[in-house]
């Protein structure tokens, strides 16, 4: 079904509301595409149909469906690996002092860059209290990153050795699955939340991942989710962007430690 441009710029505009994100023109064949199962469930002949619907009180739910629709999810564990290697060098050598250590994974989609932090806190830190957050502003995310259960075939992604250590095949009607053992998911906790207005995240981290989301945000809220994060950013912790997100202005309280990698200092 196709999109006309006055259909696409209200449900853009509705998207933008709600997440911050403002898709480009050239999204219009995306976002027909990935709505198009949406408004047959629903049974809207149309897409000014099923944004009517978004706008009543009776398309609450189906306005989550509808961000979740939207919302881009790839991810993969140990994405970008040569970040996950200079973490666990770098606290190696640089091991925090107080307890718990923290660790966020924002904009978690469903949960394997989480995961992936989760396994390197608990080899270097296995003695001592950590916990990882991941956050994310789809509630579909949020449940798969709970279940924890993933295809058989992303496990080649993972270290030898963590897959020997952590991950567990499944059974049964779970044989093309696998999971991650369970006092390591005890240590994770995932919830939603918006990084424009976060509302959950009430502590600060040794650790952040904010790797390609700000990608997606004109400048103006990539400076408020910047301003959002380094807040809750402890002082001597890491703060990790994804390899297209090096920062133009960074601020002063930043250090680069490597490409895309910084660190809190005390000015």
């Amino acid at each position: 079904m196709a999109i006309s441009t006055v259909e696409f710029q209200q449900l853009n505009r509705l998207f933008e509301q709600h997440t911050g994100i403002s898709l480009g023109k050239n999204k219009a064949d995306i976002v027909a595409s990935r709505l198009a199962s949406r408004l047959r469930a629903k049974r809207c002949p149309s897409f000014s149909k099923y944004y009517r619907l978004l706008m009543t009180p009776e398309g609450k739910d189906e306005l989550q469906v509808f961000i979740d629709k939207l919302t881009t999810h790839e991810t993969y564990f140990f994405r970008e690996q040569a970040q996950f290697e200079f973490l666990y060098h770098y606290y190696q050598h640089n091991r925090p002092r107080h307890s718990p250590i923290r660790a966020w994974s924002a904009a978690c989609s469903s949960g394997e860059e989480a995961y992936s932090l989760a396994m390197i806190l608990d080899d270097l830190f296995y003695n001592r209290p950590w916990h990882v957050i991941g956050t994310d502003i789809s509630e579909m995310s949020v449940l798969m990153a709970r279940d924890a259960r993933y295809a058989i075939s992303t496990v080649g992604k993972i270290p030898k050795r963590y897959r020997i250590r952590y991950c567990m095949k499944g059974t049964g009607k779970n044989a093309d699955n696998f999971t991650l053992i369970s006092t390591l998911k005890k240590q994770c906790s995932f919830q939603e939340d918006n990084l424009l207005k976060l509302t959950t995240v009430d502590f600060s981290f040794d650790v952040i991942f904010l790797r390609n989301v700000l990608i997606y945000f004109d400048k103006s809220k990539q400076q408020a989710i910047l301003n959002n994060i380094i807040k809750r950013l402890n002082h001597g912790g890491l703060l990790f962007l994804g390899h297209s997100e090096a920062m133009r202005d960074k601020p002063a309280c930043l250090q680069t430690l490597s490409p895309c990698i910084y660190k809190k200092v005390t000015l």
